[in-house]
């Protein structure tokens, strides 16, 4: 029993975990509710085996998402994720521990309620008035500066109205979201230049923020709403007037920041009701909420509750119930994805929740099917939490009905015979001139993530297809402006911009390569780790026949190493590689330093980044990539062997131990005098 119980531990721990990382890459894959689930039976498995919990698991650890694309920002106070229940129980019972500790200043509990907006965590920070930082809240303690993008967001204050807070140094933190009404509009645009629309708000967000052009940050309609004042110096870090956080709010006003309407509560009558008429209004609202954030107003009592090891004791997030509605399943489709998988979804007599129509929803495999007993026919329960794509998540209750679902034996798309591994779930179609696989394959090389393509949308790859244009990726890069311009809709100027955004493709990463290509398994951290290794695809290539080789890979186990070598032992995909290889796109072959040789203050020494490169706006990724043309090395932890720390602004703990273990700091004008006297530009 023990031993299922610690199977099981285990095998949460990693679901979790892997839905974290989809979460932070807008990409869910179940709803809020599914997950909230799946993490308070973590939560009980721990109650019961403490000696179980490590410093790594889920409920140790504020997760998120960042990259080596945007330069680290070190958190002075750790942006922490929110405890949450659907539970008014639960609620009433947290109110009523907090109620046990000494009252605030008014001589009563009093607390803030805020509409939990379902966007994304942005820190913004203020010297002497002027925004001169804006940082993702990434794993909580460092996160990802995205000033240039945030700067676009139209109701951010570059500049605060004049007030004491035009001294010394603030951080504001909000909520970037994107409203329904413009988040329609974008898709409607999308759609009408042939682009791949949004799934939800959230996802078009947070894709938003991460894009490298900030010029095109500027044409997504992004809003910001602030929620919370941190002071660090200046006049207001001391201001006992400031001991509330709903003086806080008040203060963010005067400041001309951008603020949602909330309340103050004093029990959990008040909190409840005000929980009840948020969710009864939240189909009228312009924008996602998706429940009720309940913090204790007095800071100084904030100060004695404390926190726990991922989330502060004093604040709660009150979830609203997922939106259900009972409707008929129509029949039972299947899509066929670019690796050949054949996925079902449930096609549904159109119902309205939550203000959006749904026809479709997830049904995910096979084994989900059975488990739920849907059939064609049935009435069944659809969930749709937030934005996130509709699930059926059973059958109607109370109504006695039964059918059967067969599995397709042949492939939608082009009538070949599935086959099902040994040990899937999934079926698959091996014919590789599967017209539905082409199409994902081209899809999945042109995306965002992949090699990012602008303009090649899921309307212009079927008008090539269509056309019988192309066949694989590599054809993209061949067809002449004379296609081009046969296609509907391309005229001169669409032409030009196209060529222009397939050779800017030409030049992006290893690891986009390697993602874009499409090896199955292979996804964007492994490409990350196999583009670090290898350093260009033919050292890839020319690795894939060891597998024992492959295993010895951060993050690459036994049945993706199995994957990469078959990939690449295949005459087709060669076939594909050698046409990118004619076409010019680069197989990562390592840049040459700009000196050309190596220089005494970089070469066989180890160096720390720490804090934000405002004034070169290098991101850690460049950074790293200067010091080691010279020589040097990079890691991400400061000890005794480490020789120099580049402290950049909001330089935090990093520096701290430098300085107390005597580590030569250089700051960032340091840093590009020496790349100078390097012969290579900052």
């Amino acid at each position: 029993m023990a031993d299922d119980t610690r199977k099981r531990y285990l095998e949460l721990s990693d679901e979790i975990r892997r839905h974290n990382k989809l979460y932070a890459l807008a990409k869910p894959e179940i709803t809020d509710t599914q997950y909230d689930k799946l993490y308070k039976e973590l939560e009980a498995i721990e109650a019961e085996h403490p000696d179980w919990v490590t410093p790594d698991s889920p409920t140790q650890t504020v997760w998120g998402d960042r990259s080596d694309v945007f330069a680290p920002v070190e958190h002075r106070v750790p942006m922490m994720s929110l405890a949450n229940t659907y539970n008014e129980d639960e609620v009433r019972e947290w109110i009523g521990r907090i109620s046990k500790h000494e009252e605030n200043l008014f001589g009563r509990m009093e607390y803030t309620c805020e509409p939990k907006i379902d966007g994304v965590g942005l820190s913004v920070h203020y010297r002497d008035g002027v925004m001169t930082l804006a940082a993702t809240r990434g794993d909580g303690r460092t996160g990802e500066n995205i000033t240039a993008n945030a700067r676009t967001i139209k109701n951010i204050r570059h500049e605060l109205l004049d007030g004491p807070w035009m001294e010394g140094w603030i951080e504001v933190r909000g909520e970037v979201y994107m409203a329904l009404s413009d988040f329609r509009k974008e898709n409607q645009r999308r759609e009408d230049e042939g682009l791949q629309p949004f799934a939800n708000p959230r996802n078009a967000t947070a894709g938003s923020l991460k894009m490298l052009d900030s010029a095109e940050v500027a044409k997504r309609p992004l809003k910001f709403w602030a929620y919370t004042l941190i002071t660090h110096d200046g006049p207001l870090a001391n201001n006992l007037d400031l001991r509330l956080h709903s003086e806080r709010l008040f203060l963010m006003e005067e400041m001309g920041l951008p603020m949602v309407d909330w309340m103050m509560a004093h029990d959990a009558d008040e909190v409840h009701d005000y929980w009840s008429k948020l969710q009864a209004d939240r189909d009228t609202m312009d924008y996602e909420v998706d429940g009720v954030v309940v913090k204790v107003n007095d800071l100084r009592l904030r100060e004695e509750l404390g926190t726990t090891a991922k989330a502060p004791r004093w604040a709660m997030a009150y979830k609203f119930k997922a939106r259900r509605e009972v409707t008929t399943l129509l029949a039972i489709k299947h899509s066929v994805g670019r690796t050949g998988a054949v996925t079902p979804y449930a096609e549904l007599e159109p119902v309205t929740i939550g203000g959006a129509t749904i026809r479709n929803a997830t049904l995910h495999n096979e084994d989900e099917i059975q488990r739920l007993g849907v059939a064609p026919g049935l009435r069944v329960v659809l969930e749709r939490a937030g934005d996130v794509i509709p699930k059926v998540i059973g059958l109607a209750p109370d109504e006695e009905q039964t059918g059967e679902y067969t599995p397709p034996s042949n492939c939608p798309s082009c009538g070949s015979e599935l086959v099902q591994p040994p040990g899937e779930v999934i079926r698959r179609c091996v014919n590789i001139s599967c017209p539905a696989q082409k199409r994902g394959r081209l899809i999945h090389f042109g995306s965002r993530n992949a090699m990012d393509i602008d303009g090649l949308g899921e309307k212009t790859i079927d008008l090539l297809l269509d056309r019988d244009l192309v066949n694989d990726p590599g054809d993209l890069y061949a067809l002449s402006e004379e296609a081009w311009s046969k296609l509907p809709g391309f005229k001169e100027k669409s032409v030009s911009n196209m060529r222009q955004a397939l050779d800017a493709s030409k030049q992006r990463t290893l690891d986009r390569l390697i993602f874009g290509l499409g090896i199955r398994m292979v996804g964007e951290g492994a490409a990350r780790t196999l583009a670090k290794r290898y350093q260009t695809l033919d050292a890839l290539i020319a690795a894939a026949p060891n597998v024992e080789e492959l295993e010895t890979v951060d993050d690459v186990g036994s049945k993706m190493a199995a994957s990469i070598e078959e990939f690449f032992s295949l005459e087709r995909n060669l076939t594909v590689i050698n046409k990118l290889r004619e076409a010019g796109v680069s197989f990562g072959t390592l840049p040459a330093s700009a000196s050309g040789t190596e220089h005494e203050a970089f070469a066989g020494k180890t160096f720390v980044l720490t804090g934000t490169l405002v004034e070169s706006g290098l991101s850690r990724r460049d950074a790293q990539t200067k010091i080691e043309s010279l020589g040097g090395k990079v890691t991400s932890s400061v000890s005794k062997n480490t020789d120099v720390v580049v402290a950049g602004e909001a330089a935090g703990s990093k520096l701290d131990k430098a300085n107390k273990l005597g580590v030569a700091v250089w700051t960032e004008a340091d840093f590009l005098n020496m790349l100078a006297d390097a012969g290579v530009a900052g």
